[in-house]
């Protein structure tokens, strides 16, 4: 049954299904499943080669061979894979290894640099570095060991073990980890793959580093199904066009505002991505006009609206899009198969709109930390269930819309502002431009601001203000209206609310 599958067993079903076909493209390298598979026995091996097995991997390297087939490697030594970016900081990434208890590290060129740094601040370590000798950068003082050139697969453990550990930002400025089981991950496959058509035929584009777990639905949907992981660096990923070409990618993965800012580029113009079959959006609430501009782009392409947060596994609901009226938000659709979802409002479970809190066989367990779990959990018919302090309403037929954040409601001179809701009426005012509203610290109480992604002049937005005027009553109209060309994003193509932020005090402060 799928219920009791570790996770490398979907790898598994692609290489039955697929052994002379390509599992992983990067740059000019290739490798078919069965030597992808090969590859991994061996690390595994390697990381059994010790005093002692590890239980815990770190993988400290950036999308490349060491990255993703060391993270399968971790799978089939029978230990729980910890993706760590060597793009983060040293500090962030030494407490990650900390907290997690690893015991080993697969390393790559560009996670050296951090090696020594982060190894001290973990347990003794097993630390597998398979290409070292490829390293540019001076060698750490750690030290390291080659994988030997055989060795087989160490058992595993059942599904109620940890397949894999991310990080995610925590409220207290610590990073909070979050164990997904092999149950939780094969839960959420079972019930999104019977959506796609996806085969051996497909390839899909690896857009993201493994901390961020929309790459999770990448690698691990490609894998089940046999097709090619092509890895896109970050380049690549802001032209998707070429990358297209180039590949023949047929799955296309994306943020909204990494899509938002590929339209602002002119990088969406109608037919520029007809090979594509499958576009999956997810990590943020997608606009109505980016699915269109998309679906213009990509006509041969399903679109996708996916929700969920890392503590649900990747993703929990689903909704497909279709060109409707409106300049709103695409809904996030209903909860996958297995799912129950009940709305929590003012202390009481019922009606049409509240916080989103669900259980399931998705659902983690609960925070690596206890401490974070205060809160985040509802107790209801006898049943533990996640909140996910995501506001929604059920529409019809139960479909779910996203309206915000619960922390995104801010009070103004006294009255209860959602921000969702005024980010909406900009968006409204200027059709086919993403906005963000903020509310920063004033002199007697926060003060809205908007930014709007544009390099049109002001008249634009005086115009907009206007018509502003005559959708929101005064105390929700923004402040400033201020024009961005570029707006800034994150690692995980998310735009950087926290940039913009400082900008809006630096700009409020001249």
């Amino acid at each position: 049954m799928s219920g009791d599958k570790l996770l490398h067993h979907w790898f598994l079903d692609g290489l039955a299904r697929n052994p002379a076909g390509v599992a992983l493209r990067i740059g000019d390298r290739t490798w078919t499943y069965t030597e992808a598979d090969r590859v991994a026995r061996r690390w595994a091996a390697a990381l059994h080669g010790g005093a002692r097995a590890p239980r815990r991997v770190g993988v400290l390297a950036t999308k490349s061979e060491e990255s993703l087939l060391g993270f399968l490697a971790a799978l089939y030594a029978g230990c729980t894979a910890v993706p760590l970016n060597p793009e983060y900081p040293v500090d962030r990434n030494r407490g990650i290894a900390a907290e997690a208890g690893l015991d080993a590290l697969i390393v790559d060129g560009a996670g050296a640099a951090q090696l020594d740094s982060v190894a001290a601040a973990a347990e003794p370590l097993v630390v597998l570095a398979p290409r070292r000798d490829t390293w540019t950068a001076p060698a750490p003082a750690t030290p390291v060991l080659v994988p030997d050139p055989d060795g087989d697969r160490a058992p595993a453990e059942g599904p109620d073990s940890l397949a894999y550990i991310l990080f995610t930002s925590g409220s207290t400025g610590r990073p909070k980890g979050v164990p997904i089981r092999h149950g939780n991950v094969s839960a959420f496959l079972t019930s999104v793959l019977p959506r796609y058509d996806f085969g051996p035929d497909d390839v899909f584009g690896q857009v993201y580093e493994l901390t961020f777990d929309l790459s999770m639905f990448e690698v691990w949907c490609a894998w089940a199904s046999g097709a090619c992981l092509t890895v896109l660096n970050r380049l690549q990923a802001l032209d998707p066009a070429r990358s297209v070409r180039a590949h023949g990618i047929t799955v296309w993965t994306s943020t909204p505002s990494l899509a938002a800012a590929l339209r602002g580029h002119g990088l969406l113009t109608p037919g520029r991505l007809p090979s594509v079959r499958h576009t999956v959006f997810c990590g943020e609430p997608l606009p109505e006009d980016v699915a269109a501009a998309w679906s213009a782009a990509a006509p041969a392409s399903s679109v996708d609206n996916l929700y969920g947060p890392t503590e649900l596994t990747i993703a929990c609901t689903g909704f497909r899009w279709s060109p409707a009226s409106g300049t709103g938000n695409v809904p996030i659709g209903a909860p996958n198969a297995g799912l129950r979802y009940v709305l929590f409002e003012d202390g009481r479970v019922g009606g049409d709109t509240g916080e989103l809190c669900v259980t399931g066989p998705q659902m983690f367990d609960g925070y690596l930390d206890p401490a974070n779990d205060t809160d985040r959990f509802l107790d209801h018919e006898g049943l533990r269930w996640y909140r996910t302090g995501d506001r929604v309403r059920r529409g019809p037929g139960g479909t779910l819309v996203h309206l915000g954040r619960g922390d995104g409601q801010v009070k103004i001179n006294g009255y209860r502002v959602e921000l969702s809701e005024v980010e909406a009426a900009v968006r409204a005012c200027l059709p086919g431009r993403e906005a963000v509203v903020l509310a920063v610290p004033g002199a007697a109480s926060p003060v809205l601001v908007a930014f709007v992604v544009t390099d049109e002049g002001t008249g634009l937005l005086t115009d907009a203000a206007r018509d502003l005027a005559r959708r929101l009553p005064p105390y929700m109209l923004p402040a400033h209206l201020w024009a961005l060309p570029d707006p800034p994003l994150n690692a995980n193509g998310k735009t950087d609310r926290l940039q913009l932020r400082k900008e809006a005090e630096h700009r409020l402060a001249s």
